[in-house]
């Protein structure tokens, strides 16, 4: 069974291209007054955030600004809809310092498999790119937590990338249809990291174009983009410094620890999630690389339905970009 990781050493973490936030705000065309008008319903030191913040937006974004609240809990933690006096939609999330302090220190990628979607990495990587609405605002992090931003968010993609190459090839190997698929998500996995190894942090696939003017990143997206077997992630991975080889026996395997053992006419089964019968996996590898000598099919079955869960280990791997040909 893989271990739980820690990132790779904190590296300085460049800030980006500052953004005043009412050149920023000019895109949705509303003033700063606004939007701080519209998150006055608690007190705290409010953010601009997103893509705005980060250069990216347009005319259709919305105005996302995170209200921290100082050492005190917030008086509510969670997202809220406000609007300018013109119509623009605001997206609030009260925050308070501990939550963040939390959220930067928090636990690694490989402790768990983890839904994908707006977890810890994308809130930091919002974070990186915050702008204090009002003038003479510290920074939301410190220097030494941007570091630690950094390299936990390419950890986290890190890992993303590492996982689904080793499915991408466990889907082909069991002749799964969805193979291709996963080709697909591990290519775009890539050119988020990057991405991030370009100094470009804001998350989130809508921007990944425009987060890609470095020529190393324009040349592995084009690839990442071509992916459609297994095989073509190889370059893929070696363009970010990562042995494709590897990669399968990083990602370990065990049955799910909340599956309850069934034994009908003589079979074995799981119950799983408290509802789903589903087939037991006879012998569970200790790796998706020993997966691909046995059982595969059965084994990709098994991660489908919920039967097993894994874990990646990226400890020792340091991605890099590597130059464009």
């Amino acid at each position: 069974m893989t271990q739980p990781t820690t990132p790779p050493a904190p590296r300085p973490a460049p800030r980006p291209h500052a953004v005043a936030p009412e050149i920023a705000l000019k895109a949705v065309d509303t003033r700063v007054e606004d939007v701080l008008d519209a998150v006055t319903l608690y007190d705290g030191e409010p953010y601009l955030v997103g893509s705005l913040a980060a250069g990216l937006g347009d005319h259709r974004s919305d105005i996302d600004v995170h209200v921290v609240s100082g050492d005190r809990p917030a008086a509510f933690d969670g997202p809220v809809l406000a609007f300018t006096p013109a119509g623009t939609c605001v997206d609030v999330r009260y925050l308070d310092r501990c939550t963040i302090d939390r959220v930067v220190g928090g636990r690694r990628p490989g402790q768990g498999a983890r839904p994908a979607g707006r977890g810890d990495a994308w809130l930091l990587s919002r974070w990186l790119n915050a702008v204090p609405l009002r003038s003479g605002a510290p920074p939301l992090l410190d220097d030494g937590q941007r570091a630690r931003a950094v390299g936990l968010i390419t950890t986290s993609l890190l890992a993303d990338l590492t996982a689904l190459a080793a499915f991408a090839a466990l889907a082909e190997r069991a002749g799964a249809d969805r193979a291709w698929y996963l080709c697909r998500r591990a290519g775009t996995a890539a050119w988020e990291l990057a991405a991030v190894l370009s100094g470009q942090y804001h998350l989130g696939e809508r921007w990944l174009p425009a987060r890609s003017a470095a020529p190393e990143v324009a040349a592995l997206a084009r690839a990442a983009g071509a992916a459609r077997r297994a095989a073509d992630l190889d370059g893929v991975l070696r363009g970010l410094g990562v042995d494709p080889a590897a990669a399968s026996g990083r990602v370990g395997l065990r049955v799910s620890p909340e599956a309850e053992r069934w034994t009908l006419a003589g079979e074995p089964f799981l119950l799983v999630a408290g509802r789903r019968l589903v087939p037991a996996v006879s012998a569970v590898p200790a790796t998706v690389a020993a997966a691909l000598d046995g059982d595969a099919a059965a084994v990709f079955a098994g991660l489908v339905n919920g039967a097993l869960r894994w874990t990646v280990d990226v400890g020792g791997l340091a991605p890099r970009l590597e130059p464009a040909p």
